[in-house]
């Protein structure tokens, strides 16, 4: 084997004598012969070389230019250094083909394509009728897109390798930056003859970034305006983060995380069609399909997803109440992500958990369209019922701001949980059902509460009122009237209790609350700014007992008195007491005492069923979060045959607030 060794060193000899010897034998002139004929070969376009062209033959036969330009009516290259590398086995038979070209500082800069997509399509037309092929290493290079004078930098800096067969096939691979993220990208598109005479080639493509990646595979065509067709595959860790990179607000101030979307789809200058679409987000996945058209006036999304339980716990709770406890938020409201594009998009779902609210069997909507956006939910079941709700916003016709309304019906609903989870207000339970319908307009949550109108209206039963026991308040200061003490605490059950409010220039004037059972009656009326959430309402409270039980305790009291039923005894806190609690209430003034005993007027008849044994005017104050109740101290007083003699007439202190009618 020895023996060969000699003979094989013999071309490693010659290739290194070629390489010292060449660059002085090759005149400038040939070698820029060469050079230009070499990259007209590979690009398809004559180009100019600007710079001095060298020949090198270590570390590996190439030709150094100065620099080169080439220039086309859609696009122009510049680029300062060029190396073209020579093919080995080509140049010991005497002939010079270029392996590859190194381009480094390349500046792309293309003409405003106007339709880019119908630029590129003629692009990709040409390199399937042109018989060039090339093999381009760039280096370091930026592409930019004239508009007038300006070019605006679209890749500021990339490093691909690119490779084209005319008539076969194109080959991308390398990463480059784009809006100060890196993308790595790995493509291929096949069948370049097949599409420039409108038939169809193949495609696939990655794209991979630190904050979204995406994969196609399918097919291209161009016949017609560019239309691909295939698997589509994206994903991002983080999609709030993604479409702030793309330059788009996620539509909620929260959510937006894990997402992944595999589909079939087909793209083209018109817009996008997804079909057997998969979508993944926050944990949450739906089936559906999705239409994009951008060919219109505005932009247009339709779609409808399936599923079968979806949590939107990310994205908000599902309240109407203020989430600033000090008041209305007074930030202005941006409708404009209403009006980047119009939007109709449907959602069924199995069970929906939003919030701490959790809606099953759930048909839901929600549109855009020239700024105005409507949400709305068909039905679902929730509470134990059937929900029902619709919330629209509108730009105002004159005047910034925006008009609202909503809409909302709950039937057959546990009360305190859908109250709760809705208003914010856990102090009422029961089954029932109830309406809202509310209206207003504005630049901020505030403006809208000052000027809101609407109606409610609710009816329950068998439930309770939360936070006091008005029937164990009313039962002790019968016995003792001046008794005090606190009157929170506890819980006031009913069976029944009906609500009637009218919302009038962001004023509530509650016209009727009723709340009875076999022992309680309370009534209930007044007003509540809803900017300012202050309450100003006044009520009666009465403990009512059954007639037969009422009946028996008069005639063993006058059995013990030996005094008839409506006659009044020494100084003392019986029937002709609360007769004129009653006759206060109703309107009838304090009955006048003879001063020699005689016989009372009697009271105004109660119900057939049941009599009152005691009533107690009050008034609640405070705000919707901290209500305060205080008591008539005028009826307490007069309850009590003590305090009675020094009250006087009624007039002195006045202080009773008017009782709502029962």
């Amino acid at each position: 084997m020895k023996k060969y060794i000699p003979f094989l060193l013999v071309p490693v000899a010659l290739a290194m004598a070629a390489g010292v010897l060449a660059p002085k034998l090759a005149s400038e002139e040939t070698l820029r012969a060469e050079a230009r004929a070499m990259i007209a070969s590979a690009t398809g376009a004559e180009p100019v070389l600007d710079g001095p062209v060298s020949f090198a033959v270590l570390p590996w036969p190439s030709l150094s230019i100065g620099g080169v330009s080439l220039e086309d009516p859609r696009a122009r290259l510049d680029v300062p250094n060029v190396r073209v590398v020579l093919d080995l086995l080509p140049l010991l038979a005497g002939r010079a083909r270029a392996d590859h070209i190194e381009l480094t500082d390349a500046k792309l800069t293309l003409a405003d394509p106007g339709d880019g997509l119908a630029a590129l399509g003629g692009f990709i037309a040409a390199l399937g009728t042109a018989g060039s092929r090339g093999d381009l290493v760039i280096i370091n290079g930026s592409v930019g897109i004239a508009r007038g004078s300006a070019v605006d930098m679209l890749v500021p800096q990339a490093d691909l390798t690119v490779g084209w067969r005319g008539g076969g096939s194109v080959e991308v691979a390398g990463k480059a930056v784009w809006r100060d993220e890196t993308v790595e990208i790995d493509g291929r598109l096949t069948g370049l003859r097949a599409l420039a005479i409108g038939e169809v080639g193949g495609l696939t493509l990655s794209l991979t970034a630190p904050l979204a990646s995406a994969t196609f595979n399918g097919g291209a065509r161009l016949a017609g305006g560019p239309v691909v067709s295939g698997d589509l595959n994206v994903a991002a860790g983080q999609l709030r983060d993604a479409l702030t990179w793309l330059g788009m607000d996620a539509p909620t101030e929260r959510g937006f995380g894990a997402f992944e979307l595999r589909a079939m789809a087909l793209l083209s200058a018109q817009g996008a069609m997804l079909s057997q679409a998969r979508l993944d987000l926050d944990g949450n996945s739906g089936i559906g399909a999705f239409n994009l058209r951008i060919d219109g006036a505005r932009p247009m999304l339709q779609g409808s997803l399936a599923s079968e339980t979806i949590d939107l716990s990310p994205y908000g709770e599902l309240s109407l109440s203020s989430p600033h406890q000090g008041g209305w938020s007074r930030e202005a409201i941006d409708l404009g992500p209403t009006q980047a594009l119009d939007v109709e998009l449907r959602l069924s779902a199995g069970r929906v958990r939003l919030g701490d609210a959790d809606l099953q069997r759930m048909a839901a909507s929600a549109t855009a369209k020239g700024g105005r956006l409507s949400l709305t939910i068909g039905e679902a079941e929730a509470w134990g019922g059937l929900f029902r709700a619709s919330v629209q916003l509108s730009p105002r016709p004159a005047g910034p701001g925006m008009n609202v309304r909503v809409d909302l019906s709950a039937d057959d609903v546990a009360l305190g949980a859908a109250l709760g989870e809705l208003f914010r207000f856990q102090r009422l339970e029961g089954t029932g059902s109830f309406r809202l319908s509310a209206m207003g307009g504005g630049t901020s949550f505030m403006d809208i509460a000052k000027g809101l109108g609407g109606a409610f209206t609710l009816t329950g039963s068998k439930g309770g009122l939360v936070g006091i026991d008005v029937g164990r308040i009313l039962a002790r200061l019968e016995k003792r009237p001046l008794s005090g003490g606190d009157l929170r605490g506890g819980r006031t059950p009913f069976a029944d209790i009906e609500v009637d409010a009218r919302i009038a220039d962001g004023i509530v004037k509650l016209d009727r609350l009723d709340l009875s059972s076999d022992t309680l009656h309370v009534a209930l009326a007044g007003e509540s700014p809803v900017a300012s959430r202050a309450l100003d309402l006044s009520g009666v409270a009465e403990l009512v007992r059954a007639r037969t039980a009422a009946k028996a305790e008069a005639r063993t009291s006058d059995a013990r008195s030996g005094a008839s039923p409506n006659t009044l005894g020494s100084g003392g806190e019986g029937a002709p007491a609360v007769a004129g609690v009653v006759a206060s209430l109703t309107g009838a003034g304090t009955p006048a005492v003879p001063a020699n005993g005689a016989e009372l007027s009697s009271p105004p008849a109660p119900p057939p069923s049941s009599s009152v044994a005691f009533a107690l005017p009050f008034i609640v104050r405070g705000d919707w979060q901290r209500p305060i109740v205080l008591p008539d101290p005028q009826a307490l007083i007069r309850r009590s045959g003590a305090g009675r003699a020094l009250l006087g007439t009624s007039e002195k202190l006045d202080v009773s607030a008017p009782a709502p009618a029962p």
